[in-house]
């Protein structure tokens, strides 16, 4: 899959570390070196075409900002009070509904290779002054997206091994796993995957791997010892869309045993308006935006509530057929759709943040 990446940008300042070395040995590309706090020249085209462009080009650089931060959630909804750990942005994989095509002005994707430097002494420091927290790295990323060259995530695994006050949360809708194996996890790292309905997948999520491939990887993984966690999110209507989300929670339970899914999350479609634009000039054949969508509270265009309730009806009920006990959430909901869709709130069993917290230190074993 990395063979997509055809630009190669190099900041003059990284350019000499071990780090970018390693990944420029493993990428075979040759880099253009930038001056310290230039960026890579974006084509002079349309914005989709530019976009397109972003996909196939990798800068190298290094992040002056903090590498560990909350997760930017809104007040508007329930938020789940999730930390991230920057350790780049962007994805060369093609789903017409990312956000991110809406959300950077840079199309490139990023990688800060001061990562095992800066960033990791950051976390270190934010993980001592912090009570139990939940981390990822997928926030503005695929967490597994350069792994082919970048090998970072064994390094991550063996640093959360050795931590008694969190957990990492690696989200992918890859199947770049292989250097996972054998590593001294002590389940502190979550390994977690994006799933959806076929026909989704099939037509909406460009270059990623099947439902099915990432599914067989997640039975991998967990064999291997790792707590493994699942997001439905976008959930996205269609016509069959009860028959083919089912079919998935169905086959979901029989590749990963329920006892060792820290949690499930579900999200429908939502959107900022930019969007839709942009996806229908880049992905002409989409429908997924021709329905029927309010303005949200947080101003991205969501289903219209009873849809939503509909939805999440649907696929939580189909779950605890196959699990009583597994923690399913909402991600950036209202308290009035969890009642109507779960029968309950967050609030009466401590909070969003409490929820999670304790799912990952049942199942990860703290």
């Amino acid at each position: 899959m990395l063979s997509g990446i055809k630009n190669l940008y190099v900041s003059e300042e990284v350019k000499d570390y071990p780090y970018t070395k390693e990944i420029l040995d493993r990428l075979k590309l040759e880099p253009i070196i930038l001056p310290t706090g230039e960026k890579p020249p974006k084509p002079l085209a349309s914005w989709p075409e530019v976009l397109s462009w972003g996909k196939k080009t990798l800068f190298l650089t290094a992040y002056k900002g903090r590498f560990f931060r909350p997760c930017p959630g809104t007040k508007c909804y329930l938020c789940c009070g999730y930390q991230i750990f920057h350790i780049g942005q962007g994805c060369y994989l093609d789903c017409t509904y990312c956000i991110l095509q809406a959300y950077f002005n840079e199309p490139w994707l990023t990688f800060f290779v001061n990562v095992l430097s800066d960033g990791l002494k950051q976390l270190e420091e934010g993980l001592a002054s912090r009570p139990f927290t939940r981390i990822g790295t997928g926030e503005f990323t695929d967490s597994m997206i350069l792994e082919p060259i970048t090998r970072l995530n064994p390094r991550l695994v063996e640093f959360f091994a050795r931590q008694n006050k969190g957990v990492l949360e690696l989200k992918t809708k890859t199947i770049f796993i292989d250097d996972l194996e054998g590593l001294k996890h002590n389940r502190r790292t979550i390994i977690a995957w994006s799933l959806n309905a076929p026909s989704i997948v099939e037509r909406e999520e460009k270059g990623a791997p099947s439902l099915t491939e990432r599914l067989k990887a997640a039975q991998k993984v967990s064999a291997w010892g790792y707590p493994v966690a699942f997001h439905f999110d976008p959930v996205i209507r269609f016509p069959g869309w009860q028959e083919e989300y089912t079919r998935v929670i169905t086959e979901l339970f029989k590749f990963v045993p329920a006892e060792n899914i820290v949690w499930i999350s579900l999200g429908s479609l939502r959107f900022m308006s930019e969007l839709k634009e942009i996806a229908y000039a880049r992905f002409p054949h989409t429908s997924i935006f021709s329905d029927e969508f309010v303005i949200g509270l947080d101003g991205k265009r969501r289903y219209f509530r009873p849809l939503r309730v509909e939805l999440y009806r649907h696929l939580y009920r189909e779950i605890r057929k196959q699990a009583k006990d597994v923690c399913v959430y909402l991600c950036m909901e209202s308290p009035e759709i969890w009642r109507e869709s779960f029968g309950f709130t967050p609030l009466e069993l401590g909070g969003l943040p409490h929820m999670l917290d304790e799912a990952a230190k049942k199942v990860c074993g703290f």
